[in-house]
């Protein structure tokens, strides 16, 4: 008798076959409430609002133009994300004050624009080129006093008397001096003077610069006045002023006048025994 070995044997428990439950799908978890790690290269949509006590969103690398997320509640916190959105949509920095410097110099006639320096127009003011290029050249003068940046004092007279100390420039010549009868001073090197005087003689100041303008200062004023051509540096530019002083004073009352003292050598200095 043949057996059919396939059919069911009602008859022993153990030998059924056993049919295993169906399997059921995890549960879909919401993108807010756990998202990965993720790339996008396209538009970022606005994130919906998360609820307290949501996991915060993963690091997410993004190369698009990001649109603006919602707010999210207490206990949520936004990942790190790097932004490599064009510099046309990001927003512009904050604007940088621009305040001047305030102007040290009250308003002057540029050299050049006056043709002579009196007691109605006693002022001229240099231009910054004018101040740095060349040398300024002033002719007719008796003695010229200057006052270095240090506040180191010198003066030179047209006879070759000198007082007080040189100011040197880095190539160790005069800053200020008298060459071949005429006041000089080094433009180059005009951050190193901080006042200059030149006295007038018998002819009047005449001083010049490398463009070609020019000016005078008459040597004595109509009331009999000598002439003195008082130089200050304002910042970068070079002012001058004609003063006028009594005829017979000598160099070292004039010096006295406009608060120059003379600095004493080293090896002039006396030492006590």
């Amino acid at each position: 008798m043949v057996r059919d070995r396939t059919a069911i044997r009602a008859d022993l428990d153990y030998l059924r076959r056993r049919r295993k439950p169906a399997e059921t799908p995890p549960p879909v978890t919401p993108a807010a409430a756990a998202a990965g790690a993720t790339l996008s290269l396209g538009n970022r949509a606005p994130a919906a609002a998360s609820s307290a006590g949501t996991r915060a969103p993963a690091a997410s690398l993004n190369l698009g133009s990001r649109a603006p997320a919602a707010a999210s509640s207490a206990g949520s916190q936004p990942g790190a994300g790097l932004n490599l959105q064009p510099a046309s949509s990001r927003p512009a920095p904050a604007a940088r004050s621009s305040v001047a410097a305030p102007n040290r110099a009250f308003p002057a006639p540029g050299f050049g624009d006056l043709r002579q320096l009196d007691g109605a127009h006693p002022v001229a003011r240099l231009d910054a080129r004018q101040s740095a290029i060349g040398s300024l050249l002033v002719t007719g003068v008796r003695a010229v006093a200057w006052e270095g940046e240090d506040f180191t004092t010198g003066a030179h007279h047209s006879h070759g008397h000198t007082a007080g100390a040189a100011v040197r420039t880095p190539g160790n010549r005069p800053l200020v001096g008298i060459q071949d009868s005429a006041g000089v001073v080094s433009l180059r090197h005009v951050q190193l003077l901080r006042r200059a005087l030149f006295i007038a003689g018998e002819t009047p100041l005449t001083i010049g610069v490398f463009d070609g303008a020019a000016a005078a200062v008459p040597a004595v004023d109509d009331d009999g006045q000598r002439s003195v051509l008082y130089i200050s540096r304002i910042g970068a530019v070079l002012e001058l002023r004609a003063e006028f002083v009594p005829a017979e004073a000598s160099d070292a009352a004039i010096w006295e006048i406009f608060g120059f003292t003379m600095t004493i050598p080293l090896d002039q200095h006396v030492l006590p025994r």
